[in-house]
């Protein structure tokens, strides 16, 4: 049986677990429909038989030089919240920008285990934010450079495990709630 503090604890948790869902539902919601950067919205034509789409072929002739990625990746592994993501915990980071209303995706990462990886896959957190803060990300201010994205809503997150996955998966990570967005009340 759960003593008080028990019982409080175990509120307390899941209190959390509800608001980072219902920040992570908000910004997700923001970040796709947010009138001043139109995403790419590919539908279906019965005049045009099957082929590439408008923002694929945009994509094909983008002229917008790309970031220094490689420098980003050795800048992001020395940062503290990248080498605190737990091993059985994956966050992935993809990188975008826009060229003529579609967002064209520039690199993906993984971060998990304390390491960060380039390419996709399955994770339980997804970031988006824009190329542009790509040279601007030093080994120090990450967390400042995801809230002025936030704020200037070219950040958008979702999550994919459940409340008690995140909550116990990223336990370790709750010294980064003011980073990640999350506002919890003692």
């Amino acid at each position: 049986m759960l003593g008080k503090r028990g019982s409080k604890k175990l509120i307390v948790g899941i209190i959390i677990i509800f608001i980072v869902l219902a920040i992570v539902g908000t910004s997700a919601y923001i970040f796709y429909f947010k009138e001043s950067k139109p995403a790419a919205v590919s539908t279906p034509s019965t005049s045009v038989p099957s082929g590439p789409s408008r923002c694929s072929l945009v994509a094909k002739n983008d002229t917008y030089t790309e970031p220094d990625f490689d420098r980003l990746k050795n800048v992001m592994q020395e940062q503290q919240i990248v080498k605190d993501v737990p091993s059985a915990g994956k966050i992935s980071l993809k990188f975008y920008h826009f060229a003529e209303g579609c967002r064209i995706w520039d690199k993906s990462y993984i971060l998990s285990d304390g390491k960060i990886t380039e390419g996709g896959g399955e994770s339980d957190i997804q970031l988006w934010i824009a190329s542009s803060y790509v040279d601007r990300i030093t080994e120090t201010n990450f967390c400042d450079i995801i809230k002025e994205a936030r704020a200037s809503g070219d950040l958008g997150q979702d999550a994919t495990a459940g409340e008690a996955t995140l909550l116990w998966r990223y336990k370790s990570m709750l010294k980064y709630r003011e980073c990640l967005g999350i506002k919890i009340s003692e």
